[in-house]
């Protein structure tokens, strides 16, 4: 997966996104993990798998582990970390 990829995915479908900490919160709809999933590769799903907590109708995602897994800096993708 490429940085412009998951912009895209991202700007399309209108995820909503959060900073916690140093890292990303990415909430999808349950009904846009299969669009997701298919912007990775099955490497990253290997040893500890990505971390998720599911709620009533989405899934909250933490990013920086897919981000670093992709060479992708989080602030290239989710710029308002200050705001």
């Amino acid at each position: 997966m490429k940085a412009t990829d998951l912009l895209r995915w991202i700007s399309e479908k209108e995820i909503e996104y959060h900073w916690h900490d140093e890292d990303v919160i990415i909430m999808p709809y349950i009904f846009q993990l299969e669009s997701f999933t298919k912007l990775l590769s099955n490497g990253i799903f290997d040893d500890d798998g990505i971390s998720c907590n599911i709620r009533n109708g989405y899934v909250c995602i933490y990013m920086e582990h897919i981000c670093s897994y992709y060479g992708i800096e989080l602030i290239d993708i989710f710029p308002d970390k200050n705001q």
